[in-house]
């Protein structure tokens, strides 16, 4: 896939998980993917049918797996959200020399500017609605040296994020981590409906997101093709009217609904089939 997407180190991964329930049975998905434009790209994922969090043996052994197959050197950064901060997990991290951008709880215990053991809530407790500010200076989270920054967004919750690395824009890294939500909402939702399949054995599971994997590069593929033809329009908030991703999943579903009565889309489909050609 980052082949044909012709994506190239240094990648920022997003690791979440997504849940559903069918009767009394749970789907459970947990996957590491890599953030590209306005979405991420799943690379790897563990299919389980328990309702709940994963493990830190779980988390590790999923980023293990990226670890052996592009090494620790090709990543950019690690964000994910506050189920996914833990004690163990950052060890494991720093052991592995990887940057991260993770969000934290607000019960969590961390230094202030004077080196002493504080609740992490108190370090938005002079902000205001809205206000976002990268913390001067290092600070300590379970021994571990990190760099902090915080937000109060407009409906009063905090946002704490820490990260190994000073960079100025620790809270815009961090925002890289909503792609795989989108992802997910493509997946599901907002897409390609994977619950309505009413599949819930785990393997078939797994192999049906390979499936959709390579379904989501195709419309990504060809909604870049498409804007090659015609630009998208910024509305006047600044976005796209919208994604390539839409653009590219509208252009497919509507070659294939046409593609036995209309000739200029069997001609279409010809074209858009040779996307998936990494040569």
């Amino acid at each position: 896939m980052l082949r044909l997407l012709k994506i190239e180190p240094l990648y920022t991964i997003a690791i979440d998980r997504t849940e559903w329930q069918l009767g009394t049975k749970w789907v459970n998905v947990l996957m590491l993917s890599i953030t590209y434009q306005g979405v991420s790209i799943p690379l790897f994922w563990t299919v389980t049918a328990e309702k709940g969090c994963s493990d830190n043996a779980e988390r590790q052994a999923i980023l293990q797996q990226f670890i052996n197959e592009f090494g620790a050197q090709s990543i950019r950064f690690v964000t994910a959200d506050r189920e996914f901060c833990s004690k163990d997990w950052l060890e494991f991290l720093v052991e592995n020399k990887i940057s991260y951008r993770l969000r934290i709880k607000a019960n969590y215990q961390i230094t202030n500017a004077r080196g002493q053991l504080i609740r992490a809530s108190r370090l938005c407790r002079t902000l205001k609605i809205g206000e976002r500010i990268e913390l001067r200076g290092k600070r300590r989270l379970w021994n571990q040296q990190i760099f902090a920054a915080v937000c109060r967004k407009d409906d009063g919750d905090q946002v704490l994020v820490i990260s190994n690395e000073q960079s100025g824009k620790i809270l815009l890294e961090y925002g890289e981590r909503w792609k795989i939500e989108t992802l997910f909402g493509i997946l599901k939702t907002r897409g390609f409906r994977l619950e309505d399949t009413h599949v819930t054995e785990t393997a078939r599971i797994s192999k049906l997101l390979s499936l959709l994997t390579v379904a989501v590069s195709w419309a990504m593929l060809a909604g870049e093709l498409e804007v090659q033809r015609t630009p998208l329009k910024t509305k006047k908030h600044g976005k796209l009217e919208k994604s390539i991703f839409r653009l590219g999943f509208e252009t497919l579903r509507n070659c294939f609904c046409q593609l036995t009565t209309n000739f200029s889309q069997k001609q279409r489909f010809q074209q858009l089939t040779l996307l998936l050609s990494c040569i």
